[in-house]
């Protein structure tokens, strides 16, 4: 036993990262095949994955001290307030912005999500799908923007924040090419392809609301915007046919990408800046 304790404590961190990686693709995978008994409650196991397999990182391959000091290394003991506007805003105005973008050219039309609901009703139902959808993105975010970012690091930060996300979108494959619980509509030659690209785009967003505010929070709240946002924008959009969210406006269709596109050009730009300033003192 303290012989492999041995070995697993001088992996570097590029290799722990990779390892925690093969173990939550792994039951992602195991997942996906046990859908047809699972049915959704797949969605739910597959999200925890990332945060099961940081959990076997540091209390069975590689330990990293106390529980404060494991935690803190996730960003999880900083709450990042000034992460908080950004993580929100941004997410809402790529998608919402979108959504207006088509109905302008006549792609979509805009309708009331709820008649029956009081505006008051729809904030507060809006604000409980964000914390809730946060609190779900959280079981992911400490997996990808907690615990593998900062150890592919060495690689350089907007490449470790671009490989990251982009094995974020392959840890989804699994459901999207073996089941038809996510994004059903649309061809899979290009439905993954996109998601692909939006996810390696997005990951510099969420890497960068990681490094910048010090914590894993405002990563997960944003995490969570994107997917309330993304529920506002299908709620009030009324069109023929779904193709036109799945393709166009939707969470990856082509308006995310080009916007993910131009935020991760001025994101990098910004870090760049940073790191040369620091550089410099």
């Amino acid at each position: 036993m303290s012989m492999q304790k041995s070995k697993f404590a001088s992996i570097n961190g590029t290799q722990r990262a990779w390892c925690f990686y093969g173990m939550t693709f792994g039951l992602a995978l195991l997942i996906a095949i046990a859908a047809p008994s699972l049915g959704r409650t797949s969605l739910m196991l597959t999200m925890l994955t990332p945060i099961i397999g940081v959990v076997i990182m540091l209390s069975i391959v590689n330990p990293e001290g106390s529980l404060r000091q494991a935690l803190g290394g996730l960003g999880l003991t900083s709450v990042g307030w000034r992460g908080w506007p950004p993580a929100i805003i941004i997410p809402t105005i790529l998608l919402l912005g979108g959504t207006l973008l088509m109905a302008a050219f006549g792609l979509t039309a805009i309708g009331a999500p709820n008649a029956y609901l009081s505006v008051a009703d729809a904030v507060l139902s809006l604000i409980a799908t964000l914390i809730f959808g946060t609190v779900l993105a959280m079981g992911e975010e400490i997996g990808w923007r907690g615990y593998m970012l900062p150890r592919m690091s060495k690689t350089g930060l907007v490449p470790a924040m671009l490989i990251v996300g982009f094995l974020h979108g392959v840890w989804h494959l699994p459901l999207l090419l073996l089941t038809d619980l996510y994004h059903t509509e649309g061809a899979r030659l290009f439905v993954v392809p996109m998601f692909l690209v939006t996810l390696t785009l997005a990951g510099v967003f969420y890497g960068w609301l990681r490094i910048w505010s010090g914590s894993l929070w405002p990563a997960a709240l944003a995490h969570g915007a994107v997917n309330t946002a993304w529920e506002l924008s299908d709620s009030v959009t009324l069109t023929r046919t779904p193709l036109v969210l799945e393709y166009i406006g939707g969470e990856s269709g082509v308006l995310m990408i080009l916007g993910l596109l131009i935020l991760g050009v001025i994101l990098g730009l910004f870090l760049r800046r940073s790191a040369g300033k620091a550089n410099a003192k």
